[in-house]
């Protein structure tokens, strides 16, 4: 199978890769992942309140960002299209939670919480958020608001303790963005 002929394949599988990957660095870590992932109604209403924040934020990006917002824009949208062109029903949503996941267990759930043993709590953020960024660095634009995003999940992770909240988040994020792009296509 010719996997570049198959993006979607291609990306549920690197991002469903990064659930295994935090899994294993957390236990080489000795970060007990599970006790950072809890299930709590208040929590999960947390979550899907905190995506909000991050919706302006992209709203005033895309408002104010002029051209570099338009070249950045338009290289989403062909990405999107070109993933999700012909893809199952479902497939949004899947690869969503797999990043909100993967990324979330990887970036604040073992980076983070490394981090954060052997540093100020402000700092273990502004590191993990800069990776984060750099993961996402499309263009000098996307890394900016990349990392900007992270800050904002890294300190929402602080403040709760809980990586569920910033899964929801960051998958709901993901499943209504990814929406809006192909809407524009």
């Amino acid at each position: 199978m010719n996997l570049r002929s198959h993006p979607l394949l291609v990306g549920l599988m690197f991002q469903a890769a990064l659930i295994p990957l935090a899994l294993l660095l957390a236990a080489l870590a000795g970060i007990p992942l599970g006790e950072h992932l809890h299930w709590d109604p208040d929590h999960v209403l947390i979550g899907l309140i905190a995506v909000l924040p991050m919706l302006a934020m992209l709203g005033l990006v895309a408002h104010f960002g002029g051209t570099a917002y338009d070249t950045l824009s338009s290289q989403v949208r062909e990405f999107i299209g070109r993933l999700f062109g012909n893809a199952w029903p479902g497939a949004i949503l899947l690869i969503s939670l797999l990043a909100g996941l993967g990324e979330e267990l990887l970036v604040r759930g073992v980076l983070q919480t490394w981090l954060d043993t052997r540093m100020p709590a402000g700092l273990a953020i502004v590191i993990a958020a800069v990776v984060f960024g750099l993961a996402h660095a499309i263009t000098r634009l996307y890394f900016v608001f990349a990392t900007a995003i992270g800050l904002y999940l890294g300190l929402l992770y602080y403040l709760t303790g809980n990586l569920l909240v910033v899964v929801i988040t960051h998958a709901l994020y993901d499943w209504i963005v990814i929406h809006w792009y192909r809407r524009k296509l």
